[in-house]
């Protein structure tokens, strides 16, 4: 099996979980699902001082898989830091770490993609996971359209992401059903549509992404919250 193409697939549905006031720190665990793998993870979000850390660490017979988002948040702008992945299936290494560095506006790869690309500070791009928290940001202020500038991991390249809230659906985890907000992200040019279901009474927490391809229909689903604030 390419342990490879879930790399990409996985962190990109990846969820956090927010309040009206700002993130709360939080421990829950997750199911990723396609045809093809099924893999359980831990999520936990934490501030350390001025920082966010947010952190996916999951396992299976075939691989294991660490992903860590480091960030800052300042009203509603999010500023990324670092964006770590770590993953071993068997005995090959297919680490990456990028850097934002705000001196030199400039962001580097290195590891299993190598590049470097021009930023700036007030066109933030961000990574895949705190993507998500900009989401959530962009929800608690009522907004029900907007872009994100995504960076693409793989080349570095940055593009703008759409987004709008399409409706209402209840959805449940571990014997508790939510009134959700349906979000739609579409990306054309891949052929993928990406649907988010969040509650609004969590702080937007994800319960259920399901992401749909030419390729494969995957889905992220939250099992349960073990700890929250």
């Amino acid at each position: 099996m390419n342990i490879m193409k879930y790399r990409f697939l996985l962190i990109g549905i990846l969820s956090v979980s927010l309040n009206a006031n700002g993130i709360q720190e939080y421990t829950a665990r997750y199911a990723y699902d396609t045809d093809e793998i099924s893999i359980k993870g831990i999520r936990k979000l934490e501030k350390i001082d001025e920082n966010y850390i947010l952190t996916f660490q999951a396992k299976n017979l075939i691989a294991r898989m660490g992903f860590a988002s480091k960030f800052e948040i300042t009203g509603n702008m999010l500023v990324s830091k670092s964006y770590d992945i770590k993953i071993k299936p068997k005995f090959i290494n297919r680490d990456q770490l990028i850097n934002f560095n705000y001196i030199d506006n400039e962001v580097t790869s290195s590891g299993r993609e190598e590049w470097s690309k021009n930023i700036q500070r007030d066109i933030p791009s961000l990574d895949p996971l705190n993507a998500q928290i900009k989401i959530r940001l962009n929800l608690m202020m009522g907004m029900e359209e907007f872009e994100i500038h995504l960076l693409e991991i793989r080349t570095g390249e940055s593009e703008n992401n759409y987004y709008k809230v399409t409706g209402h659906e209840k959805c449940s985890s571990k014997n508790n059903e939510y009134d959700c907000i349906v979000l739609k992200r579409v990306r054309e040019r891949e052929g993928r549509q990406t649907m988010y279901y969040l509650a609004p009474e969590l702080g937007y927490m994800f319960i259920k992404i399901v992401d749909t391809g030419p390729e494969r229909t995957q889905t992220l689903k939250l099992i349960e919250i073990l700890s929250l604030g």
